[in-house]
C-alpha cells in the first residue's frame, strides 16, 4: 500500500515538474506569438525558416501540453489517493481509541459484574432463611420482654401513633418513657450468631455493661449482658431456640 510521505513527495515532485512544463508552454507560445507576427513581413527566402521554426515549435507545445495534462492527472490522481489514505488513518484512528475504550469498558463491566454478584449474595444472606434463636429482655423486677424471632432487625423505643412510629420492641408499657428512652432508641440486629445494638442518635444515649455505645455504631451485646437504654436497664437473656424463617 501506498504510504502518505512517498505520496506527498510525489505530488509535491509532480507540481514542480508541472510548474517548469508550464513556463516552456509560455515560452513557446510566446515564441509562436511573435514570430507569427512577423511571418508576413518576412522576405520569401526567411519565411520559409520561420515557417518550419513555428511548425516544429508547434509541435513541441503539443507535446509540452500533453506532458502537462499528464502531469495534472497524476497529481489529481494521487490527491485523490492521499485523501483516501488520511481518511483511513483517522477512520484507523478512531478505530483504535474505541478498541481502547472497549477494554475500558469490558473490564468495568466485568468489576461490575462482580460487584453484583456480591451483592446478590449479601442480599440472599440478608433475606434467606436464618434461624433466630429465641431471647428476652429480663427486667429488674423478674419481668420479661420476648424478642421477636421473625426478623434479625428490631427497632428498639417507644410507641408513638400519632406519629406512626411502632417500634418492634416497645418498652413502653414498662414505663420506659419516665426513664428518658427515645421513640426510636437503638437498633437490635442478629449477625452471624451474636446480636449488635445500634444507638440510633438518642437523647439520653445506650449503654452496654455501663459502656456507652457511639452513635450508629454497632456493638456487640453477648448473652447476660445488661443493656441500658436511658436509664431504664434491662439484661439480654436467651430463651428457647428460635425457628427459621424468611426475612
Amino acid at each position: 500500500m501506498t504510504n502518505r510521505p512517498g505520496l506527498e513527495q510525489e505530488i509535491a515532485e509532480a507540481r514542480r515538474r508541472i510548474a517548469g512544463v508550464q513556463e516552456e508552454i509560455k515560452a513557446i507560445r510566446g515564441y509562436i506569438s511573435a514570430n507569427e507576427h512577423v511571418l508576413q513581413g518576412q522576405p520569401e527566402s526567411l519565411r520559409a525558416i520561420t515557417q518550419e521554426g513555428l511548425s516544429k515549435a508547434r509541435a513541441n507545445l503539443a507535446q509540452k501540453e500533453f506532458e502537462l495534462q499528464t502531469e495534472e492527472t497524476l497529481v489529481g490522481n494521487n490527491q485523490r489517493v492521499l485523501a483516501k489514505l488520511i481518511e483511513v488513518e483517522r477512520k484507523a484512528q478512531e478505530v483504535q481509541k474505541l478498541e481502547r475504550d472497549l477494554e475500558t469498558l469490558t473490564a468495568l463491566l466485568e468489576r461490575g459484574r462482580s460487584d453484583l454478584s456480591r451483592l446478590q449474595g449479601e442480599l440472599h444472606t440478608m433475606t434467606g432463611p436464618v434461624t433466630i434463636p429465641a431471647f428476652t429482655l429480663l427486667l429488674g423486677d423478674g419481668r420479661t420482654i420476648p424478642l421477636p424471632t421473625d426478623r434479625a432487625e428490631l427497632l428498639v423505643g417507644c410507641q408513638d401513633q400519632e406519629d406512626r412510629i411502632f417500634p418492634d420492641v416497645d418498652l413502653a408499657p414498662f414505663g420506659a418513657r419516665t426513664q428518658g428512652v427515645s421513640r426510636r432508641h437503638a437498633v437490635l440486629r442478629w449477625v452471624g450468631q451474636h446480636w449488635t445494638v445500634t444507638d440510633l442518635g438518642s437523647s439520653n444515649g445506650t449503654f452496654v455493661n455501663e459502656a456507652a455505645a457511639l452513635p450508629n455504631v454497632p456493638t456487640v451485646v453477648q448473652e447476660a449482658s445488661r443493656l441500658r437504654f436511658g436509664a431504664f436497664t434491662v439484661t439480654l437473656r436467651s430463651a428457647n431456640p428460635g425457628k427459621t424463617m424468611r426475612l
